[in-house]
């Protein structure tokens, strides 16, 4: 299927399709960089692969889905979702334990390899166990993830001012196929 302007709900006029480009061009060249430094970042800040990162990433959803699915609150800033984090006490999550089988699953990636994967993460003070929720983030992980994460927020909110700035983000929002 060809795209062209008019897929993404933009205007088409050819006195604008150099500028186009250009804005086209450089939230592209933004997305990459964005992706480029997300995965150096990964590798250089916890120092080990890009699995066992998809499965931290993996328990963090879980939690945060168990923790928020039903929270219809709009007064908390990102500092006070980040700080509950550390009040998720054992058991307050739903009755589905997140277990090695579940995250292979998600990541389709062999349960041995996975198993051995959090027992790493365990040892390196980011996972735990708990016999009532399955795997869980670590008490310290928020403090050991932090400085990752708020990094990672501020180079998403550049890449969608950059997005903004090309018209992307209306156009997203109003794509068809």
């Amino acid at each position: 299927m060809k795209l062209s302007k008019k897929s993404f709900g933009l205007p088409v006029d050819s006195d604008t399709d150099i500028e186009n480009n250009t804005q086209y061009a450089n939230a592209s060249y933004s997305w990459q960089t964005f992706l480029i430094d997300f995965y150096r970042r990964v590798k250089q800040f916890y120092k080990f692969d890009f699995d066992s990162f998809m499965i931290l990433i993996v328990t963090v959803s879980h939690i945060t889905h168990e923790n928020y699915k039903d929270d219809v609150s709009n007064d908390k800033t990102y500092r006070d979702f980040v700080k509950s984090f550390k009040d998720v006490k054992p058991g307050s999550l739903s009755k589905r334990k997140l277990g090695i089988n579940a995250i292979s699953n998600i990541l389709e990636m062999p349960e041995e390899t996975t198993r051995r994967k959090i027992e790493k993460l365990i040892k390196n003070g980011l996972l735990a166990k708990s016999k009532t929720d399955g795997i869980i983030l670590s008490d310290s992980f928020i403090e050991k993830d932090f400085p990752f994460a708020d990094q990672t927020v501020k180079s998403l909110g550049k890449l969608i001012r950059t997005f903004d700035k090309a018209g992307l983000l209306h156009a997203a929002k109003n794509f068809k196929m």
